[in-house]
């Protein structure tokens, strides 16, 4: 990240050990995270940053650029030289001299071999632990990853702290990569400020992730940036987007906030209308959507419920045998319980697992439910006081119904043309503009109160539909 990137523990000797651990990092990135299927920006990520690492000079590294399905502003490096963006992040920039910035520094951090104490903080510590090593060599290696995460997916990023000192030199060597790629050395300090008022802009409940939650921003930083670029000449290359309109054509249609695609939150309402399907999990649970799994843990990490498709419709209860006969082969235990149900028209087979060996006994329930087209798998870890509450909430599973696959929505990053003398309030009425004038303004760079030029390019958020 600019302040708190993901690097491994320990690296090893040689950038050939960055390279492979930087590989399994990016199994879990993509596991955790998920990546963003947005070919038009993508290539143009890839081609600024290949103009970055061109001017590194630094032919260690296998860099790629990538964006991950994250919503809140965020970009971060493994090692080896896998660079990551957020579709949050990608909503602030408004020159490709500030995209450049932010990679830049973390090209440096991948060159420079900066690592820092990775915070080890698993979505169920402790009282889960066990079943998650145990479940997950059986069930799918990414359960056991997501069960016994190394870093704080629940907060939506890669938390571990580089030392100030790291940061300032990956400042240094980031502003003097992006001049000499042809870059304003001074963007990077610009889209810090706007990435620090977006953190700032969110209050209460509503309150995201902030890349500067593990390492806030600070003046002096800020100075030395500009101080130091005052001595840098941006070499004489023209841009990739070279004016606004270009630019913004490159990240026109970006989904802010949640993707539709990949389903949508209502409370405790899940609905997936890719997929075509709905569960309700209980109230005052943390919820919470991977690639795999649609998530679900108790408040005090006592109890967890995950969704997921195990494959194509089929007889469950044949799908549940093969699973125990893999648990008896790799992890020699036996159900203590099985059964044949239904939900609804639905055919349910049920097995239940009991594991004595922790703190308390955990139960671990697996269910598999034929139903429109898939199978479905909900795994529910708890102790016995919260059966009741799993069940009921497995009972919610259904198909979506074509008015609620029609409702579902979200705000999509788009462009509009301001009209001589329009305000930013007046420009939100005439263009169905879904966020406030202040936020609207912040990604904008821009005082609420602008009167606007003609032909001036704003960018805005509209409530979609995922399918026009």
């Amino acid at each position: 990240m600019l302040v708190a990137s993901a690097q491994g523990q320990l690296l090893g000797p040689s950038p050939q050990r960055d390279i492979e651990q930087g590989a399994e990092v990016a199994k879990l990135v993509e596991q955790q995270i998920g990546l963003c299927s947005l070919p038009e920006t993508q290539a143009y990520l890839q081609q600024v940053g290949e103009r970055l690492v061109a001017a590194a000079g630094d032919p260690r590294w296998k860099f790629t650029f990538q964006i991950v399905d994250q919503e809140e502003p965020n970009a971060f490096a493994i090692p080896g030289g896998g660079i990551y963006v957020s579709r949050g992040l990608l909503i602030l920039p408004e020159r490709e001299d500030e995209l450049a910035g932010v990679l830049a520094h973390e090209i440096a951090h991948v060159t420079q071999r900066h690592s820092a104490r990775q915070q080890s903080k698993g979505i169920l510590p402790g009282l889960l632990s066990l079943p998650g090593r145990v479940v997950g060599g059986v069930v799918s290696e990414d359960l056991g990853a997501l069960i016994n995460a190394p870093v704080d997916t629940v907060g939506g990023a890669w938390l571990s702290h580089y030392s100030r000192s790291q940061e300032s030199e990956a400042d240094r060597i980031g502003i003097r990569t992006a001049a000499q790629a042809g870059y304003d050395p001074t963007a990077l300090a610009d889209i810090l400020v706007r990435l620090e008022r977006d953190a700032a802009s969110q209050t209460g409940q509503e309150r995201r992730f902030s890349i500067f939650d593990s390492h806030p921003m600070t003046e002096t930083r800020l100075r030395d940036i500009r101080s130091r670029a005052k001595s840098l000449t941006p070499a004489a290359k023209p841009q990739i987007a070279p004016d606004p309109a270009a630019f913004f054509a490159k990240l026109d249609g970006i989904w802010c906030g949640e993707d539709p695609k990949a389903g949508i939150f209502r409370k405790d309402q899940f609905l997936q209308p890719t997929i075509g399907f709905t569960i309700t999990f209980p109230s005052g649970w943390k919820h919470r959507n991977t690639p795999q799994y649609v998530i679900s843990t108790h408040p005090r990490q006592e109890a967890m419920l995950l969704l997921g498709i195990a494959g194509p419709a089929a007889d469950p209860a044949e799908t549940g045998e093969k699973f125990i006969r893999q648990m008896r082969a790799k992890a020699r235990i036996e159900p203590e319980t099985t059964r044949r149900t239904s939900l609804g028209d639905f055919p349910v087979f049920i097995a239940t697992y009991l594991d004595r060996s922790g703190r308390a006994p955990t139960y671990l329930h697996f269910a598999w439910v034929a139903m429109a087209g898939n199978t479905y798998q909900l795994i529910g870890l708890a102790p016995e006081r919260h059966w009741e509450t799993l069940r009921n909430a497995a009972l919610t599973l259904r198909p979506l119904t074509p008015a609620e696959r029609a409702s579902v929505t979200g705000k999509r990053l788009r462009i509009a043309t301001a009209r001589r003398g329009e305000r930013l309030d007046t420009l939100a009425a005439r263009t169905g503009n879904a966020w406030p004038p202040a936020y609207t303004a912040l990604v904008n760079a821009l005082n609420p109160e602008t009167d606007l030029q003609e032909g001036q390019l704003i960018k805005i958020a509209r409530i979609e539909p995922l399918v026009p």
